[in-house]
């Protein structure tokens, strides 16, 4: 069951670049019918290398099936790793695009983000050929940004959660190691009914 439900998680986040292309080839639709097609700034979502991206899920899968991940490690590692190759990815595409009169006027790597200016042909041949996985309005850019920073943040509290909640796992059992020392002390002292009762409740 849980090697089900983080496959599943895998083929919901490599699923999203497919969404985007979809929704990027209705956006070139648009910019098709643009008259102006060297000014219309576009927003493109670029996506990790597909064959990058499917040798990390088998990596993490296998560290699942071996018993090195527990579900919960392996998406925080699976997601850092991806973060890693969306960065690669649309940092190689803001380098190569002067090369292809495709300006680029703000970038966020880290989410794949970028907001552009340029041919429209040029921009389609990025879509076509899998260096961007979609194509959307200009004005969409800081939207997009913004969410992904909310997510990022509401990410970082579940992890402190998590953190916080191991803590307090971890307290509780170096206390309940305390009670059983205490407990056999007491046994020695003499009011040895209270001891081996409260020794019992630690075991328990």
């Amino acid at each position: 069951m849980s090697n089900l439900s983080t496959r599943r998680g895998f083929l919901a986040l490599s699923g999203t670049g497919v969404a985007a292309s979809l929704a990027g080839c209705s956006q070139l639709d648009s910019m098709g019918q643009s008259n102006d097609e060297e000014t219309n700034a576009v927003t493109l979502s670029v996506t990790p290398d597909r064959e990058k991206l499917t040798s990390l899920e088998e990596e993490i899968q296998a560290d699942i099936d071996d018993g090195n991940l527990s579900d919960q490690e392996a998406a925080q590692e699976f997601e850092e790793r991806r973060r890693e190759l969306t960065k690669e990815a649309t940092t190689s595409f803001e380098e190569s695009a002067g090369e292809n009169d495709i300006s680029v006027e703000e970038s966020e790597p880290k989410y794949g983000l970028l907001r552009v200016t340029g041919p429209d042909d040029e921009i389609m041949d990025a879509l076509q050929n899998g260096a961007v996985g979609g194509i959307y309005p200009g004005e969409q850019y800081e939207l997009f940004v913004q969410q992904q920073q909310r997510q990022e943040q509401q990410q970082a509290i579940v992890e402190e959660q998590q953190q916080a909640q191991e803590g307090n796992e971890t307290n509780g059992s170096d206390s309940g190691n305390v009670t059983d020392e205490s407990g056999s002390g007491n046994e020695t002292i003499g009011s040895g009914n209270e001891s081996p009762d409260s020794g019992n409740e630690t075991a328990e």
